[in-house]
């Protein structure tokens, strides 16, 4: 009886993450049940419920992104961090639409995303720190005292 669902819920899954398996970037969200998967070199990542079946929420697309290295999911807003070497999109994760872009600043390239225990989220270039400042132009260093004059 469970064994059609589940050979169609393995075979969709495997056929969606075969690109992503050959360098892309995948991601689980077991609070949420969704799969993110983002081919190698590709800059959209697709977003996947797999609560009940396999059901397909949105593609993250934008047009200033470069390549994904990583990807987040904020589980309280739903709301779904890509970032890419030349920047970092905030977008919501049901709709598929850009919340934020942040730039990365002028001759840095990022190479990963992590969390601390707060959630909050630090965009790494080697051992530099970047975070994205609601109503900054761009990144800017971790710590960094932002002034809007």
């Amino acid at each position: 009886m469970f064994r059609l669902p589940l050979l169609v819920l393995t075979t969709v899954i495997a056929i969606v993450a075969a690109p992503a398996r050959a360098g892309g970037v995948e991601a689980y969200c077991p609070d949420l049940k969704w799969v993110l998967l983002a081919p190698a070199g590709g800059s959209a990542v697709q977003v996947i419920d797999v609560s009940r079946g396999v059901t397909p929420l949105s593609t993250l697309r934008s047009r200033p992104r470069g390549p994904v290295l990583a990807v987040h999911v904020q589980v309280a807003s739903r709301r779904v961090w890509v970032l890419a070497a030349n920047g970092l999109d905030a977008h919501d994760g049901f709709s598929g639409r850009v919340l934020g872009h942040w730039p990365a600043p002028e001759g840095v390239r990022l190479d990963r995303l992590e969390a601390d225990a707060a959630g909050r989220l630090t965009a790494w270039s080697g051992a530099r720190p970047f975070e994205a400042v609601h109503g900054a132009a761009m990144l800017v260093p971790a710590g960094a005292r932002v002034s809007w004059r």
